[in-house]
């Protein structure tokens, strides 16, 4: 699939997903109508189609040659869905790593804090995301991928099916999927992790085995009065574009001078 089919084929995943999770039927909240912010989130969104075309164009050609050629050999016999779902596996847990790190360290908390900024959270919610952390979510697994000797067929679907994942376990879909919680991360149990109250829980992406091998699987349903955004930061993190890009490097600034 070429690069603007993979764009379009996700935006129809964001506008279908809207729809959906605006059912009375299906949604968790009701969200307000217009969106607050979208004109915000869809500024995130180019800023998102930009970081993917640098990965694409710019660092995976580059990342396509770290692969070691006698374990790519060693793949080549292995069947297509073997390889994919093993990719899927092995990107995520890279996925899980980076996110705790991203709430572990300062510096990429500062960055982090933008996607936590959300007040609303919904499929498009996924969007607002820093283009430094779209680097720091989808390449290294993609380099892990690369130097174990999956081919490009298999690490660009891979990358896709994340960012699908990505959008629905945003949602503000309401439908009890606890029963499948045991394998894959739900809406219900990533909203926890949009929570300021169990914010240091529920990193995983697609699979809960992370989690749960951490300690950090919260499952608990999320109420009425309970609030989406930044732990601390809730009223006062900026909601308009230009300001929370800036604010990463101002908040790193105020860091290092009170240290």
């Amino acid at each position: 699939m070429s690069f603007l089919a993979s764009i379009a084929a996700l935006s129809l995943v964001y506008l279908v997903m809207g729809r959906l999770e605006r059912v009375p039927a299906l949604r968790f909240r009701r969200l307000p109508s217009p969106r607050p912010y979208l004109a915000t989130d869809l500024a995130w969104y180019g800023v998102a189609i930009a970081a993917t075309a640098i990965s694409v164009f710019v660092l995976r050609p580059v990342l396509v040659q770290l692969t070691i050629t006698p374990l790519r050999h060693a793949l080549a016999g292995t069947p297509l869905p073997m390889k994919l779902l093993s990719a899927v596996v092995v990107f995520d847990a890279v996925s899980f790593a980076v996110h705790r790190c991203l709430h572990r360290y300062d510096a990429l908390w500062n960055l982090h804090k933008v996607h936590h900024s959300s007040l609303h959270l919904d499929g498009f919610a996924t969007t607002r995301t820093h283009m430094m952390e779209n680097m720091l979510r989808f390449v290294p697994g993609q380099a892990l991928l690369f130097i174990v000797g999956m081919p490009v067929s298999v690490v660009a679907p891979t990358v896709a099916i994340a960012a699908v994942y990505g959008v629905s376990n945003h949602s503000n879909i309401g439908i009890d999927l606890r029963w499948i919680e045991w394998l894959l991360v739900t809406p219900r149990l990533h909203r926890r992790h949009h929570l300021p109250s169990t914010t240091q829980n529920n990193y995983g992406t697609i699979f809960t085995v992370w989690d749960r091998l951490a300690s950090t699987l919260v499952r608990a349903d999320t109420t009425d009065d309970e609030r989406y955004g930044v732990p601390g930061e809730i009223d006062t993190y900026p909601q308009t574009f230009t300001a929370a890009f800036r604010q990463p490097l101002a908040d790193t600034r105020a860091t290092s001078t009170a240290t």
